[in-house]
């Protein structure tokens, strides 16, 4: 009897998880179509620079903006005018099995972009040749740009250099057609993005996240808790087609 009772509630557990693993994934493949095949807003024939370091105009005056998350509402204290331009070296977009580990910062930050400039971006196969980039959410259900080499010495690059010419950005899209663009984005592509960098926080005024003000910050108790930019995307440009 005792067995039949733990075979059933085993069974009855299989069972749920099975379902809320199909759900889940229903529900990724519904948000993956849903951004796909963004509409190109314009187009222009000024190249994007990768080689300066990205325009960062901090304000005075605090503003914040009211978003929807997936399935939240959230409030955006905007810090910054910002201006990122480079070569995408890693992407996380996160949407496969998100309703079984959702967080907040989940439900606002869709995308998540490893992007270098400078010396770095002028051979993108010279860097990953020399460094591994990689771009990911663990069990902790953190989300982290790694990177790292076998051998310092044979890098072209100091370390020093590298940690302060690579960006990882956790992005808020303002319009459904920019995160149809940023979904578009391919590792290799070179992009620039136009917007905020942002404090975010629900709409019971509880605090989300703080973005990073700095580009050389690495600590894990800076501002950015790990040193990580969280943008509020307005504009998209990839090539010489712009998205908003």
């Amino acid at each position: 009897m005792g067995n039949k009772i733990f075979n059933l509630i085993g069974g009855v557990c299989f069972f749920t998880i099975v379902i809320i693993v199909i759900c889940s994934l229903v529900t990724d493949l519904g948000l993956w179509f849903e951004y796909s095949f963004p509409k190109v807003t314009s187009t222009t024939s000024a190249p994007i620079d990768t080689f300066s370091e990205p325009i960062q105009n901090n304000l005075d005056k605090k503003e914040y903006v009211k978003v929807n998350g997936e399935k939240k509402k959230f409030v955006l204290n905007l810090q910054a005018e910002y201006t990122l331009a480079g070569v995408v070296v890693a992407k996380n977009t996160n949407f496969w099995f998100r309703d079984i580990m959702r967080n907040d910062f989940d439900d606002i930050c869709l995308v998540d972009l490893g992007i270098v400039w400078g010396d770095l971006s002028k051979d993108p196969k010279l860097l990953h040749k020399h460094w591994k980039i990689k771009s990911k959410k663990t069990l902790g259900e953190a989300r982290r740009l790694s990177w790292y080499t076998k051998d310092l010495r044979k890098s072209p690059w100091s370390l020093s250099y590298v940690s302060s010419h690579i960006s990882h950005s956790h992005l808020i899209p303002a319009t459904a057609n920019v995160m149809r663009a940023l979904s578009s984005v391919k590792t290799g592509d070179t992009v620039k993005l136009d917007g905020y960098l942002v404090d975010i926080y629900t709409d019971k005024t509880k605090l989300v996240a703080k973005t990073s003000l700095s580009r050389t910050d690495t600590d894990p108790t800076s501002r950015g808790s790990g040193a990580c930019e969280v943008m509020y995307v307005k504009q998209v440009q990839i090539g010489n087609k712009i998205y908003r």
